[in-house]
This record gives structure tokens, sequence and C-alpha cells, in this order.
């Protein structure tokens, strides 16, 4: 094949595959961004986080379902998937002087239904009060870039770009108000930060209760 048909064919599997990719990337968001929450003068990330937080409001009507309750937290963390095909719904609490978190599997479909009850540790409520702190400062962008970021051992970071995200939908009450936030779970800034910190209670209490569905 001569030289000018190999390019002729590159550029037009690049035609293809582009748009094929900028599918995959819209992590299930693609029907809501053709809608009229799409505005090009707010910009395609802005579209992105108002699907997201759509789907976050999806997830909380199931749990809502599942177990009956209602709250106004200071933060609601909502994790889109979970290795057993659950999402989960993290709400924490203010009680008098202390925070207590809420915590709730939401299986799509039939599975296990579990609920975590349990305060937050004094020294951990004290890191998420410093987190939603700087949370409330607006060059902290609503939504991340769709980063898997790793670090080295010698302290260094790497950073891969993800297609196929593992979304984490967070709103928080800061000084400055209410704010939302997307980031992809592998992601680092601060509001992951906030999210490892909350998930992390969850992750190593032994109160979980589980009912089967």
């Amino acid at each position: 094949m001569m030289p000018s048909l190999w390019r002729a064919l590159l550029v037009g599997l690049a035609v293809c595959v582009l748009p094929l990719a900028a599918m995959a990337q819209s992590d299930g968001c693609s029907g809501d961004l053709m809608n009229a929450a799409y505005s090009a003068s707010a910009g395609p990330e802005a579209a992105r986080m108002s699907c997201d937080i759509d789907r976050a409001a999806k997830i909380r009507d199931r749990a809502r379902q599942f177990y009956g309750v209602r709250f106004e937290s200071l933060v609601e963390i909502i994790d889109t998937a979970s290795p057993s095909g659950a999402a989960y719904v993290y709400n924490v609490l203010t009680e008098g002087t202390h925070l207590r978190l809420d915590a709730r599997s939401v299986p799509d479909g039939r599975g296990p239904r579990c609920r975590l009850q349990a305060p937050i540790p004094d020294d951990t409520a004290n890191a998420l009060s410093l987190l939603l702190s700087k949370a409330s400062d607006m060059s902290v962008p609503e939504y991340g870039p769709r980063e898997e970021v790793t670090i080295n051992p010698d302290g260094s970071r790497s950073v891969r770009l993800v297609i196929d995200s593992h979304d984490i939908i967070t709103r928080a009450e800061t000084p400055a108000g209410v704010r939302n936030f997307s980031r992809h779970a592998g992601s680092d800034d601060l509001v992951n930060q906030l999210n490892n910190l909350v998930i992390g209670v969850a992750n190593v209490s032994p109160d979980w209760d589980c009912s089967a569905s």
C-alpha cells in the first residue's frame, strides 16, 4: 500500500475511534449531556457535573426506598460502584458537638442491604472540618479530572487518564455554603481526601448490620 493510502487509512480510523472514546469517557451520562442540562456557555464539565448530581439523586432515592430515612447531613458521599456491584451512601451527621456516620449499601436489584451507624472519632472529625474549610475555596473544581494517581516508592506521582471512571459524588456543607463535587475514586486532591476519610471510617467499622433482600 502506498504511503499516501496509509495516511488516509489512519486518518479514517482516527475519525471513527475518537467519537467512540468520547462516548466511553461520558461514564453513563451521554444521554443527559444531550438534554437541556447541557449549556454551551457553562461548558461540558458543568453538564457532566449536573448529570452526576442526577445520578446521585437516583441512588439516594433507592436508599430511601430500602431504609426509609432522609438526612440533612453535613456531608453526603455517594459511591456509585463497588466490587460487589452495590452503590453506597455515606452521611455525616451532627450530633451535639460530635459527628456521626450513617452508611448504607444500595444494591442494584437483589443483594444484601447493609447499614452502619457509628460515631466518628474526634481526631477524624477535626480533620474533616479542616478539609471542609479548604473545600469552600472556589478554586477547587466541582468536576475533577478523570485521572488515576499512584504514589511511587520514591514519593513521586504517576498519573494515568481514565476512560471507565469509578465515580464518587459528594455534597458538602462548607463555610461558603453547599458545594457538589464529582471525582474518580483513584484521583488525589482534597475532595478525594475528604471522601477517603469518611469511607475509611466505614471500612474499618465492625458495626455493619446486613440483611438479605
